[in-house]
């Protein structure tokens, strides 16, 4: 390119402020977002490929490429594709990025910039180092940046007067300061030596008498990093020779304390430690919540580690070597990789054919394909929940099979599907603060946990809706809350299934730009959806024919470009330009979906974004053979009562907030205490009372219990199935869940049951042969709606729905009314006596009427315990001799029993009936 004419000077201005000018030495200058432009603008509102400048007889002209937002000339919107001659003082507007081309100056020779260069909407500050006649550019984004020659500093200069590790770069508010580290040729600045400088804008420092390095407060054009295999992140290198030789221990956790500070939401405060026995090395896992790793193993306590073994610890890999450890983050580097992916449910239906996808780190990526292509299945192979099962099949992030490390990976993927993982009852803070004390370590602090949560919510443009119940939030705005669970411990693949559904056009187009910024944010960004119209700012685009053939896989606008080429000459008369939409009419009249997979293996698309994909990941490391897929394990050294305390607050402010649902559970058992009116307080008396009414009452105290406990907790599980099954697979144990359910029903079985009793005592005052009734009582009763509401989460954590689980109730309240003895006879039920012995109401009504007395003095009687024969042999003088209560005339006058005196039948004057 040096040897080419100059051929003028395009100058920039961002509305955020900042002007840098791009030399340009080629006549055609393409602008987008899209990777393959010359001039890569990195905002979201600019279209894949925006406009073009080109150089024509006349001069420099430019063109409106058929953009989302239009290219603007001095305020006018640009036709599409027409080219538009420039005048001197013309600016061309694309977005905040305002463009003019300027004349040369005489003798004037700018270096070249390599092409591609991208700009960010963002003034960024960065650093331009002038060095051998060349001009190198490095955006400053860190807190801290490393300058040297040594390749593992974050700004490399190769040049012999630059040292190893020459200088470090800290950010101080606005600017940065720049430190000499002992280099050999310093830094000068204004011709003296200083040890440290602090930037403004335009300062220039030097290294030597030929490097000079100069400071912006808008770097302007940089370099574009294409993104081949994982991108090299920054390193660090602790020097074990620097600690002293006898007891030599490195720490490794968040805290600062630490030899080696890994600061990340998954990371413990004190993590790990390495300690060194003679000439062997042993890591002790500090009872981590996340765990250690060494070569994709979990360590379980203790392991001896050697030269070049790899420790993982969150999103940090550490490579141990005995005389240091060199130590970086993935995060923002995670690449997936998906080859030869087939899911089949038998030897004849498969979901997947041979699908092979590679999708590079930072990238965002939509699946799309009609109802039945195969879409969420291909999600679920790729986040390892559902494993694909073809003989070849293998997903690979960063060239480590997933599906083998699944408990290392399993925390570095967040997981977002279409019904929303969140408790509505609760405000936005809260629902994502009870989500951090779940998901982040039991040594977090609450003032930790409260950054993190507002670093999330602020992220997800929700300041203003932070202590706002979600559900006065609007469908979009749930979803943003529901991801931000997911975010709350910074993952680097992300995942969405349908996460535009239901959301109305300009909503749809808010998420996707949130999913634009995530991406760009360093996070791979894989979403499924039915929705085309903003696919635009996506990277990449899979689409899916019928029966899960891959019919394309590349960027958007080229997804444009291979489809056209099967439309018809009709079809471009009635419509010029091909729009997604029209991709899924193509997909089913233009071929079957195993002709649309076999074109797209023949097409360049397929050997640019598929096979020299995987070729490179080859070439860093030959591909794992697939391997059978283990059962997960579940390691995770979580507390199941630290579970147990935060799933309970959770669910007692969640009945907090639904206040509706809270009055009612609180106010039915005395709205059907009341009701005990209807029995009367004569319903024992031996003369106006009725032991039949008194048995009825008893049978129906217990299926009350039965019923009001199952219908307090039949909604429990099954409202939540979607975030327990998400909570589960991340973090979540099964007895700590359910315990937090079991205690409310103890809490409440014990204040129903004393509700009962008090409305008993108050309308019917019931009588007892002992004197611990009322607590025999209430422990029956009280046990009997227990037993109710354990029920009712039995049918709750059954049911696949709310309206079904309802509908089970009633089935399984049934048997509790007929096999309960008080009906019905059980001994006149075939196999009745056996059926019952499963039934709460048959116990709990069995109970009641012992505790009651009722026919006690009957069956303690000694003549009614004779063999019914000698009974009515028995003469009044037997009766009397044998002291029998309750039979001849003695009995209205000795034995108990309610009615017994019922004037119907009992006449006082004469003792007779």
């Amino acid at each position: 390119m040096s040897n080419q004419s100059l051929l003028g000077i395009l100058q920039v201005q961002v509305a955020g402020g900042g002007v840098d000018e791009l030399p340009l030495y080629q006549s055609t200058i393409r602008v987008g977002r899209g990777k393959g432009n010359d001039i890569i603008l990195d905002d979201r509102r600019v279209s894949g490929e925006h406009a073009q400048f080109s150089l024509g007889r006349d001069g420099w002209m430019v063109s409106d490429l058929d953009s989302s937002n239009k290219t603007f000339l001095n305020g006018q919107p640009l036709p599409p594709r027409r080219p538009a001659p420039l005048k001197p003082g013309d600016v061309v507007q694309i977005d905040v990025f305002s463009f003019q081309i300027r004349g040369l100056r005489p003798d004037e020779t700018p270096p070249p910039l390599p092409l591609p260069v991208s700009l960010s909407a963002r003034p960024t500050p960065g650093l331009v180092v002038y060095v051998g006649g060349r001009v190198l550019k490095f955006p400053l984004e860190q807190e801290i940046v490393t300058f040297g020659r040594r390749s593992s500093n974050d700004i490399r200069i190769t040049d012999p007067q630059v040292s190893g590790y020459h200088a470090r770069l800290e950010r101080q508010g606005d600017t940065y300061r720049i430190v000499d580290l002992g280099s050999v040729n310093g830094l000068s600045y204004q011709g003296r030596r200083v040890p440290y400088h602090t930037f403004r804008d335009g300062d220039v420092l030097y290294i030597g008498p030929k490097i000079a390095v100069q400071y912006r407060a808008f770097i302007g054009f940089v370099p574009a990093r294409a993104k081949k295999e994982v991108a090299a992140p920054k390193t660090q290198f602790l020097d074990m020779r620097s600690l002293p030789k006898e007891g030599r221990r490195i720490t490794i956790g968040r805290h600062s304390s630490n030899t080696i500070v890994l600061r990340h939401p998954r990371v413990s405060r004190y993590h790990a430690v390495i300690e060194q026995f003679g000439a062997r090395f042993r890591l002790r896992d500090l009872r981590s919540d996340n765990g250690t790793f060494v070569n994709g193993k979990r360590v379980d306590k203790e392991v001896w580690i050697k030269e070049g073994d790899v420790i993982s610890i969150a999103s940090f890999r550490l490579v141990f070597q005995e005389d240091g450890i060199t130590h970086f983050d993935e995060a923002g580097n995670i690449r997936l990789d998906a080859i030869r992916i087939e899911k089949w449910y038998s030897k004849t239906v498969g979901i997947l054919k041979k699908v092979t996808i590679s999708i590079y780190p930072k990238e965002f990526v939509a699946i799309v394909g009609a109802s039945g292509a195969g879409k969420s299945t291909l999600m679920n192979t790729l986040t390892g929940f559902n494993p694909a099962n073809g003989k070849k099949s293998v997903v690979l992030v960063n060239g480590k099979n997933l599906y083998t490390h699944m408990d290392e990976y399993r925390s570095e993927m967040g997981y977002v599907p279409q019904e929303d993982i969140i408790h509505r009852e609760l405000t936005v803070y809260k629902a994502l603060d009870y989500a951090a004390q779940l998901r982040m370590p039991a040594d977090t602090t609450k003032k930790e946990r409260h950054q993190r949560v507002m670093e999330v919510i602020r992220e997800l443009g929700l300041e203003h809706r932070k202590d706002n119940l979600i559900t006065a939030l609007s469908g979009g705005q749930r979803k943003r809350v529901s991801m931000g669970v997911e975010l709350l411990t910074k993952p680097g693949l992300f995942f969405l299934d349908e996460a535009t559904s239901g959301l109305d056009p300009g909503t749809e187009t808010e998420m996707m730009e949130l999913l634009r910024d995530l991406a760009d944010g360093g996070r791979t960004v894989i979403l499924v959806t039915h929705a085309t119209k903003n696919v635009m700012m996506c990277d990449q685009v899979v689409f899916l024919a019928k029966g899960g053939y891959l019919a394309f896989y590349g960027p958007p606008n080229e997804a444009l470009e291979y489809f056209e080429q099967y439309r018809t000459p009709e079809e471009r008369r009635y419509k010029e330009k091909i729009e997604f939409d029209d991709i899924y009419q193509l997909l089913e009249k233009r071929g079957t979906p195993k002709e649309w997979g076999e074109r797209f293996r023949r097409s360049a698309a397929y050997q640019k974004y598929v096979v020299q994909r995987i070729q490179e990941l080859k070439e860093q490391q030959r591909t794992p053979a697939p391997v059978p897929v283990p059962k997960a394990r579940r390691k995770r050294q979580v507390s199941a009562l630290r579970q147990f305390w935060i799933l309970s607050a959770r669910n007692l402010r969640i009945m907090a907030q639904d206040k509706i649902g809270l009055a009612l559970m609180l106010a039915i058992a005395p709205l059907i205490g009341v009701m005990d009116f209807i029995w009367g307080k004569t319903l024992f008396d031996i003369v106006e009372g009725d032991a039949a009414q008194v048995i009825t009452m008893y049978f129906m105290m217990g299926l009350i219990g039965i019923l009001t406990g199952a219908i307090s907790s039949v909604r429990e599980i099954v409202k939540e199935n979607d975030i327990y099954r998400r909570e589960r697979t991340v973090v979540l144990k099964i007895l700590p869940y359910v315990m937090s359910k079991v205690w409310v029903g103890v809490l409440l079985a014990a204040y129903q049951s004393a509700i009962f009793l008090i409305a008993k005592k108050v309308f019917v005052d019931p009588q007892f042969m002992g004197n611990y009734g009322y607590p025999a009582m209430y422990l029956t009763v009280f046990l009997c709606t227990l037993s109710g509401y354990m029920l009712g989460l039995l049918i709750s954590a059954a049911a696949p729905n709310q309206n079904i689980a309802l509908m089970l109730v009633v089935v399984v309240l049934v048997p509790q009314f007929l096999f309960a003895g008080a009906l019905l006879p059980r001994d006149l039920i075939p196999g009745g006596e056996l059926i019952s012995t499963v039934m709460s109401t048959r116990w709990a009504f069995d109970n009641l009427v012992r505790i009651s007395g009722i026919g006690e003095d009957v069956i303690n009687d000694p003549c009614w315990q004779l063999p019914k024969d000698q009974r009515d042999d028995l003469t009044q003088e037997d009766k009397e001799r044998l002291g029998c209560k309750c039979m001849g005339v003695q009995m209205f006058e000795q034995c108990y029993f309610p009615g017994l005196r019922n004037p119907d039948f009992y006449n006082p004057e004469t003792q007779q009936h």
